[in-house]
């Protein structure tokens, strides 16, 4: 499955980097623990967009409610 191109990522932020061995590193700030890696920055985000679907079919197996993410929190 590859991720649309369009994917807004529900309004989680995405850190996108390279490590010191030149790979890129994707991760979800709200989200700590889905992270994925590639040899492109397209391929870190295909992998990310895996591992985020993953994580929400879980999340939603479990009865349980996502994280919000904090664009979508109210600044009071």
């Amino acid at each position: 499955m590859n991720r649309p191109k369009n994917y807004d990522w529900d309004g989680y932020t995405i850190n996108l980097y390279k490590d010191e061995q030149g790979d890129f590193l994707a991760h979800l700030v709200e989200l700590p623990n889905v992270s994925a890696f590639g040899d492109t920055p397209e391929e870190a985000l295909d992998e990310l967009y895996e591992a985020y679907e993953g994580m929400k079919e879980c999340y939603l197996a479990d009865g349980e409610s996502l994280p919000v993410a904090l664009s979508k929190l109210a600044v009071k």
